[in-house]
């Protein structure tokens, strides 16, 4: 598939990218390897999922897993010793705007 350079700047708008002219034309080649790669993976599956492997079972052993258990914690002070904490808790910068 042959993408023109208006595509490709369209493209790069929506990512919110910015190239330059020159960068642009040599970066418009590798955007269509990469269309050609993804077509190919297209085509080898068109319509037939059976051909894909299954990666992952979605059947769980359950007599495999361990049992859930109450087990002793640190204590809130020791846990609080080396840090500022406030209210029992980590005190923490604010990383939200």
């Amino acid at each position: 598939m042959s993408v023109t350079e208006k595509q490709l700047k369209q493209f790069a708008r929506l990512a919110r990218l910015d190239f330059p002219e020159e960068e642009l034309a040599a970066f418009k080649g590798e955007f269509e390897e990469m269309i050609e790669f993804c077509d190919s993976i297209n085509s080898a599956v068109q319509g037939d999922a059976a051909s894909i492997r299954e990666v992952g079972s979605a059947q769980i052993d359950y007599e495999n897993l361990r049992k859930d258990g109450v087990t002793e914690s640190l204590p809130n002070e020791k846990i609080l010793s080396n840090v500022q904490g406030e209210n029992g808790c980590f005190a923490v910068k604010r990383v939200v705007r």
